[in-house]
Protein backbone atom coordinates (compact mmCIF):
# COMPACT_ATOMS: atom_id res chain seq x y z
CA UNK A 1 0.00 0.00 0.00
CA UNK A 2 2.60 2.73 1.19
CA UNK A 3 4.63 1.35 -2.58
CA UNK A 4 1.67 2.35 -4.37
CA UNK A 5 0.97 5.87 -2.49
CA UNK A 6 4.83 6.79 -3.13
CA UNK A 7 5.10 5.25 -6.07
CA UNK A 8 7.86 2.88 -5.33
CA UNK A 9 8.42 -0.47 -7.22
CA UNK A 10 10.38 -3.11 -5.50
CA UNK A 11 9.92 -6.63 -5.49
CA UNK A 12 9.17 -9.80 -3.26
CA UNK A 13 13.16 -10.36 -2.37
CA UNK A 14 13.13 -6.00 -1.43
CA UNK A 15 10.27 -5.93 0.50
CA UNK A 16 11.71 -9.23 2.46
CA UNK A 17 14.90 -7.53 3.10
CA UNK A 18 12.95 -4.35 4.40
CA UNK A 19 10.63 -6.41 6.25
CA UNK A 20 13.60 -8.40 8.10
CA UNK A 21 15.38 -5.36 8.77
CA UNK A 22 12.57 -3.61 10.65
CA UNK A 23 11.64 -6.55 12.56
CA UNK A 24 15.31 -6.84 14.09
CA UNK A 25 15.55 -2.79 14.91
CA UNK A 26 12.06 -3.40 16.45
CA UNK A 27 13.63 -6.34 18.65
CA UNK A 28 17.88 -5.24 18.87
CA UNK A 29 16.81 -2.07 20.11
CA UNK A 30 14.97 -2.45 22.60
CA UNK A 31 16.19 -5.09 24.21
CA UNK A 32 20.04 -3.23 23.83
CA UNK A 33 18.34 -0.21 25.70
CA UNK A 34 16.51 -2.89 28.51
CA UNK A 35 20.40 -4.77 28.76
CA UNK A 36 21.89 -0.99 29.36
CA UNK A 37 19.51 -0.09 31.95
CA UNK A 38 19.86 -3.52 34.32
CA UNK A 39 23.68 -3.40 33.69
CA UNK A 40 24.80 -3.35 37.04
CA UNK A 41 28.64 -3.41 35.80
CA UNK A 42 28.23 0.47 34.54
CA UNK A 43 27.75 3.99 36.14
CA UNK A 44 24.30 5.83 35.21
CA UNK A 45 26.83 8.15 33.05
CA UNK A 46 27.73 5.38 31.18
CA UNK A 47 24.23 3.90 30.75
CA UNK A 48 23.03 6.92 29.92
CA UNK A 49 25.42 7.83 27.02
CA UNK A 50 25.17 4.08 25.62
CA UNK A 51 21.38 4.87 25.72
CA UNK A 52 21.86 7.98 23.38
CA UNK A 53 24.15 6.07 21.49
CA UNK A 54 22.01 3.52 20.69
CA UNK A 55 18.90 6.00 20.14
CA UNK A 56 21.04 8.18 17.47
CA UNK A 57 22.07 5.54 15.69
CA UNK A 58 19.70 2.63 16.30
CA UNK A 59 20.79 -0.05 14.64
CA UNK A 60 25.07 0.57 15.20
CA UNK A 61 24.97 1.46 18.55
CA UNK A 62 22.62 -1.97 19.48
CA UNK A 63 25.59 -3.99 17.40
CA UNK A 64 28.30 -1.75 18.74
CA UNK A 65 26.87 -2.37 22.28
CA UNK A 66 26.13 -5.90 22.35
CA UNK A 67 29.78 -6.75 21.20
CA UNK A 68 31.72 -4.09 23.20
CA UNK A 69 29.70 -2.26 25.80
CA UNK A 70 27.78 -5.27 27.39
CA UNK A 71 31.01 -6.45 28.42
CA UNK A 72 32.76 -3.01 29.58
CA UNK A 73 33.43 -2.88 33.78
CA UNK A 74 32.76 0.13 35.66
CA UNK A 75 36.06 1.66 36.76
Amino acid sequence: MICILLNINIGLWETIMIAFAVIALLLVIPFAIFDTMRSKDLSTTHKFLWILFILVAPFLGALVYFFWGSKQKAI
